[in-house]
């Protein structure tokens, strides 16, 4: 494990990126159109703001009602890490209250992911919020996502973060994570150290609808970062919703 999250650590990141792209380009052609592939692109030439705008459309796209509500969470897990590269997006263009809305709503997204994917989908969430504050600048909000992560069950992909490797740094241990993780991409524990994640990862980390049995409590996404929605109403059923989030103490800055 050392070795996986020591030296390997970069080649796993390189290979899990490619892997990712190719999935969401399958995706893509099978099921629609899908803007995250563009959007990845987009950021990695460095225009954040195409890279913003695409991420939007995303969010846009499954925000719809048949595709994650409490009714059909059946791309729920694919909504929250759309609104969880939107606010990566954000924040490294400088606009951090708006990350920080976009990362309260991917939060209220995982509330209805089906159990099976909700730890690949919080890993992926966290990590990606938490690496857009470390490429800002911002290490201790960094380490104060990647602390949050830990405690909400995300699995190991949280590990691999810029924020992960310095914690264990100051701490005087590896980066590996504690035992009782979960395996990155929801592996089953016999894979191989090593092991990329699964190929579909990012592009359908919510595509397992939940039965009745292990489907989760529905708790909408806190609204009191939008300036959009006044102070009174956010406990408003018909803007906050009966039961929001209550704002993390990590958003107020």
């Amino acid at each position: 494990m050392t070795a996986l999250w020591g030296e390997r650590r970069t080649h796993v990141l390189r290979l899990v990126a490619t892997v990712a792209t190719a999935a969401l380009a399958a995706a893509c052609a099978s099921g629609g159109e899908s803007y995250q592939a563009e959007a990845m692109q987009a950021s990695d030439k460095g225009d954040l703001k195409t890279a913003t705008s695409l991420a939007q459309k995303e969010v846009d796209k499954y925000s719809a009602s048949d595709q994650c509500s409490s009714a059909t969470n059946y791309n729920c897990g694919t909504l929250a890490l759309a609104y969880s590269s939107l606010a990566e997006y954000q924040i490294r263009s400088g606009d951090r209250a708006a990350g920080e809305r976009s990362f309260d709503r991917a939060k209220g997204a995982l509330q209805l992911v089906a159990k099976d994917n909700k730890p690949s989908a919080t890993g992926m969430v966290y990590r990606d919020v938490s690496e857009a504050y470390w490429k800002a600048g911002d290490k201790s909000r960094a380490i104060a996502v990647f602390r949050e992560g830990t405690t909400r069950g995300a699995d190991e992909w949280l590990y691999t973060s810029s924020a992960a490797k310095a914690v264990a740094e100051q701490e005087g241990r590896p980066a590996t994570p504690p035992p009782g993780t979960a395996p990155a991409g929801n592996a089953p524990a016999s894979a191989a150290p090593g092991a990329a994640p699964s190929a579909t990862r990012r592009a359908a980390a919510g595509a397992t609808p939940a039965g009745p049995a292990d489907a989760d409590v529905r708790v909408l996404p806190t609204r009191v970062n939008d300036p959009a929605v006044r102070p009174s109403q956010v406990n408003d059923p018909m803007v906050g919703g009966p039961s929001p989030l209550a704002p993390s103490p990590l958003s107020t800055r």
